[in-house]
């Protein structure tokens, strides 16, 4: 299922635009910095956590492990709500297949890659569960980038904004707007990794 998602984000007509394009390049440097070393941790952060940084998180996640890289990808928000349903139904039209378990309002989500487990729910900011020792920091949402705190271990805080799915709940284009946000990320995050591979081979 990753393969053929690649395989639809490896048509898409419409090029990255070069301002995104030198964003993720930035993000990309930081994060091989941080693979010298050892693993490299990435927060997603938004106001919700509920689409955007799931999202990433998600996408990032599942292409680190394609190409074999020590990236532990995670999300979180300035508050706790839970991963939309709607979110969640759009990544799983792609074929991923997400499992619910626990109970609502927040319930976890897995998806399952050969023999690991990932695991996605709403999460606060300074939740303990969180603290993986100096992280990558990302918001993905304006609010959040404006109004979220220092977060404990920041190694590095970088702003890389999509517009919110929400816009269009409840309205006609609702699917396609969802539908739509994943290809957006899932494609951005697919750049980033194939940056950071390319880099990480050009230094073995």
């Amino acid at each position: 299922m990753v393969k053929s998602f690649i395989s639809k984000l490896e048509t898409l007509e419409e090029p990255i635009r070069e301002v995104r394009q030198q964003k993720l390049d930035n993000i990309a440097e930081l994060i091989s910095q941080e693979l010298d070393k050892g693993r490299a941790v990435v927060k997603f952060i938004c106001t919700h956590n509920s689409r955007r940084s799931q999202l990433a998180e998600f996408m990032l996640d599942i292409f680190a492990k394609e190409l074999g890289l020590d990236i532990l990808s995670l999300s979180a928000g300035t508050e706790a709500t839970s991963f939309e349903p709607r979110m969640v139904k759009a990544i799983m039209n792609e074929g991923f297949d997400l499992l619910e378990y626990g109970t609502k309002p927040n319930p976890l989500y897995v998806y399952r890659v050969e023999d690991n487990d990932l695991y996605y729910f709403s999460k606060k900011y300074d939740e303990e569960l969180l603290d993986y020792g100096e992280a990558i920091i990302i918001t993905v949402c304006d609010h959040a980038g404006e109004t979220c705190p220092v977060i404990p271990s920041t190694k590095h805080r970088l702003h890389l904004p999509y517009k919110d799915p929400k816009a269009y709940d409840g309205t006609v284009d609702e699917a396609k707007a969802y539908a739509e946000k994943v290809v957006e990320i899932g494609n951005e995050m697919y750049f980033l990794v194939q940056k950071i591979h390319s880099i990480r081979q050009g230094k073995n």
